[in-house]
């Protein structure tokens, strides 16, 4: 090998090594795409929802709207969290859909889609299987506007993570429901807000 490299012109040992600097370049630091811009342009316009409030403050806005609409499980304990959700959907309808893979793989946005989801299932079944006025109505007190944010959200995660896992998803929210287990699959189908038409 030392043989080789004193015997090889000096031109092309340079040539060599400026391949191989600029593999490990490339290696090390992949070319951004467009996706990654508008992933980029998506967290910092929802900075103020989604990422931490502080350093010391490790709970997103996100968080805490969720845990007062999950507590309250009123139109006013909800309505700051819905408005803030609506301006995620938004965004992420804001990116082109070439771009579901890079979208779809970021743990933040997957985190909020299927937990507002499963809330939204939560809040529409009502706290029990006894005829309240809330549990007697499919979206109990969600209101349209409510509503065409539910299907909103389920068509982004359709289009973020595909038929199949939406429909495993959606099977869990199912059966985690009050009193599903005593109920027949067609029983809860027809009971939860997800067989309300979108359309």
């Amino acid at each position: 090998m030392d043989e080789f490299l004193r015997r090889a012109p000096r031109t092309l040992l340079a040539l060599g090594a400026l391949l191989v600097g600029f593999i490990l370049i490339i290696a090390f630091n992949p070319p951004r795409t467009v996706c990654d811009e508008q992933l980029d342009l998506f967290r910092a316009s929802q900075r103020m929802f989604l990422g931490a409030q502080s350093q010391k403050v490790t709970k997103s806005l996100a968080d805490e709207q969720f845990d007062l609409c999950k507590a309250d499980n009123g139109p006013g304990g909800c309505f700051d969290f819905f408005l803030n959700l609506r301006g995620m959907v938004d965004g992420l309808e804001r990116i082109p859909r070439t771009c579901a893979e890079t979208v779809g793989a970021e743990p933040t946005i997957q985190k909020w889609l299927l937990r507002a989801l499963t809330l939204f299932a939560q809040v529409a079944w009502g706290e029990s299987t006894t005829g309240s006025y809330y549990t007697s109505r499919k979206h109990g007190w969600l209101d349209a506007a409510d509503f065409r944010l539910f299907c909103r959200m389920k068509t982004m995660a359709v289009r973020l993570y595909g038929d199949d896992s939406f429909h495993v998803f959606r099977e869990s929210v199912l059966n985690s429901l009050p009193g599903a287990d005593k109920m027949t699959r067609e029983q809860k189908w027809s009971r939860s807000i997800f067989s309300s038409s979108c359309e």
